[in-house]
């Protein structure tokens, strides 16, 4: 559902490369833990180029096929996770302790009062605002600031003394032999110091009995991973937004509290084991859910929206080289139409859709208008890809699914993650402006065409959801067993 299990030809490249990263450099170590999975992140930053260079080398993506190292994303997976040689700590854990990524702080009020929840996240957010009294913060800018050169500089000695020995016996090696790398590596590898240092610190300072984090991916979701091998901690993912393979590989945890059957399905075809994985729901949409601030009518009325016509939504997303198309196929569109497009910007969008500022039937909000109040009050939404499809399909609206040309892009358009709505069979699926026109068409024209699509709305939920209502409770319920079960 999010993205194809095979491996293509950039994720051939780009984790061909990873592999010989930790191949060579997972034994230079950090506070025990392997530098190369470390810096992962910043690694991939850092290929960037070679993988966009090279996707046209035919030979070389001949070669990588040839060494028949993975064929799907779970075999990338497996692969990169044994290279983890990481000697085990002992430490005794408080069963009321948790660490909890802020993006569930509302999770954490609602559902673990009595609990020493500690709620981690990189700056200072309002979440952070009037905490009961037994859960506390750590904003990691602020405890960087707080390291002091001679609180690392034992580590950091040590650190240079393996890179310069390491990079030594690579200065033939075809890329970590280039200069470009050698000169990046060492700088990328002490830039993590302070990170391990507190997050090493923070679980010193709690004793978790669990860790919860939405993404495995960023710099300190890997250290966290690597920290929780270490320390014999459970480590669990729970997404609250769309994931895909590159928020997800390699994945270190132990547990995956996820929304429903199909992300179930998609975490097993990466050779997840189903008894790590429960089905919970997203408490997130949960908590996020809004009533609408005004009433249809004055939604029409502000927005000059005639009563006849029928409201379309559309939720943007940063493609810039491909919004354009979609602005084409709204500008075709019939004046006769009785329809109005309401345009909602994701707050990356810097596409201006300049065409369409003059058409009276379509209405640009900036990323700040009211999310809820866009989706209570359109007929039907349409979008690519975004989370607020299923934000609207969860409070009762139909879909469809816009699929333009989406040029590659390495973060952003690499795979068929952008086609995981219409895979799903979520709405009608819209390939051009033709079948736009006869989308927007049959809906004015043919209302038992609404029903239609409710009818894929509801089985897409079914499939994509356990459950709508109880996700905190079922969250709540699995963490509680996991702690439990771990403190035997």
């Amino acid at each position: 559902m999010y993205g194809e299990n095979e491996v293509n030809d950039y994720h051939l490249l780009k984790y061909s490369l990873v592999y010989d990263f930790f191949l060579r450099f997972s034994s230079i170590k950090l506070y025990g833990l392997p530098i190369a999975q470390c810096i992962l992140l910043r690694f991939l930053g850092h290929i960037q180029p070679y993988v966009d260079e090279n996707l046209s080398n035919v030979a070389l993506i001949r070669k990588l096929r040839r060494q028949n190292r993975f064929q799907t994303m779970g075999d990338i997976n497996e692969q990169l996770l044994s290279f983890e040689d990481i000697p085990s700590v002992s430490m005794v854990k408080n069963r009321k302790s948790i660490l909890l990524a802020d993006e569930y702080s509302n999770l954490a009020r609602d559902q673990f009062i009595g609990y020493h929840v500690t709620l981690f996240g990189v700056r200072d957010k309002d979440c952070y605002q009037h905490l009961p009294q037994e859960f506390s913060s750590y904003i990691f800018r602020d405890e960087i600031l707080k390291v002091l050169p001679g609180d690392v500089q034992l580590e950091r000695q040590e650190l240079i003394k393996q890179i310069t020995q390491k990079l030594q016996s690579l200065k033939n090696h075809p890329y970590f032999g280039t200069e470009e790398f050698q000169s990046w590596f060492p700088k990328a590898a002490l830039s993590v110091i302070k990170w391990v240092y507190i997050l090493e610190k923070l679980i010193h300072q709690t004793k978790p009995s669990i860790i919860v984090i939405p993404s495995e991916a960023s710099l300190f979701g890997a250290i966290f991973g690597l920290l929780a091998k270490k320390y014999q901690i459970p480590y669990v993912n729970a997404p609250v937004v769309t994931i895909g393979d590159q928020v997800l590989i390699p994945s270190r945890a132990n547990y995956y509290l996820v929304w429903g059957g199909n992300q179930k399905q998609w975490l097993m075809d990466r050779k997840i084991h189903p008894t790590k994985i429960m089905e919970v729901g997203n408490s997130g949409f949960f908590y996020e859910k809004k009533e609408a601030t005004q009433s249809k009518e004055v939604f029409r009325h502000t927005l000059n929206i005639p009563q006849e016509h029928l409201i379309i939504g559309f939720t943007s997303q940063p493609f810039f080289e491909t919004n354009n198309q979609i602005e084409r196929w709204i500008q075709a569109l019939p004046s006769n139409l009785s329809v109005t497009i309401v345009l909602k910007k994701h707050r990356n969008d810097q596409y201006e859709y300049a065409g369409l500022k003059s058409n009276k039937r379509v209405k640009i909000l900036p990323s700040s208008y009211p999310l809820y109040d866009v989706l209570h009050h359109v007929d039907v939404l349409m979008t690519i890809g975004s989370t607020t499809a299923f934000e609207a399909a969860i409070i009762g609206k139909p879909l469809l699914i816009l699929q333009p040309i989406i040029p590659y892009h390495y973060k952003l358009s690499h795979n068929e993650l952008n086609a995981h709505l219409a895979k799903a069979k979520a709405g009608g699926v819209v390939k051009n402006e033709k079948e736009l026109y006869e989308q927007v068409n049959r809906l004015i024209t043919q209302p038992s065409y609404l029903n239609e699509l409710m009818e894929l709305r509801d089985t897409f939920l079914e499939n994509t959801f356990v459950t709508q209502t109880n996700a905190p409770a079922l969250l709540r319920t699995h963490i509680k067993q996991i702690i439990m079960r771990h403190s035997q």
